[in-house]
């Protein structure tokens, strides 16, 4: 019985952190990876940093995910995939910088908008962010790719907050590795 309990208290909880203010485009909730990472986006934007972010009207850069074993690399999936965290903030009230609209953010063909931890400072102050979205991940073969994303403070580089989940292979298959 305690288990029921728990069981049902943790399903409410989850179910709440998933609620959205904004609604999904027609498709967007029908395709599993982009609901999936919707619900990251609105996960890393937990109580307080919405507080934070958005009372103030602090602005958001994020980066493409890059490799979690080759932090200069990143694939077609890390940077579609920061493109669809990108707009779920946005469609949440966050005010996001477009990087690919500044020249002064370096970006390459295979690596998209990186970012490592040494730079998030300077990037975020050029670019005029208060915080910064950073992802990685890890593909395991046939289990899946497992993802971490970071809203992290600019000012200080202090996790605001986290979200981890992982992929199955099947719906990324295709991009993971180009």
């Amino acid at each position: 019985m305690r288990a029921a309990v728990v069981a049902l208290a943790l399903s409410a909880m989850l179910a709440a952190g998933c609620a959205s203010n904004a609604p999904a485009t027609e498709g967007e909730e029908q395709n599993a990876l982009i609901a999936g990472n919707f619900a990251a986006a609105d996960r890393l934007l937990s109580d307080s940093v919405r507080r934070e972010l958005l009372v103030s009207g602090k602005r958001v850069l994020v980066a493409s995910w890059v490799d979690v074993n080759q932090l200069n690399r990143s694939s077609v999936f890390g940077k579609m995939m920061a493109e669809q965290l990108a707009s779920r903030l946005v469609q949440q009230g966050v005010p996001v910088v477009e990087v690919k609209l500044r020249s002064s953010l370096f970006m390459s063909e295979r690596g998209g908008e990186m970012l490592l931890s040494r730079e998030v400072k300077e990037v975020s102050q050029s670019h005029n962010a208060d915080a910064v979205v950073v992802g990685t991940y890890a593909d395991t073969g046939p289990t899946g790719i497992y993802v971490t994303l970071k809203m992290v403070r600019a000012s200080d580089a202090m996790v605001m907050s986290a979200s981890n989940f992982v992929i199955p292979r099947k719906l990324v298959s295709n991009v993971i590795s180009r």
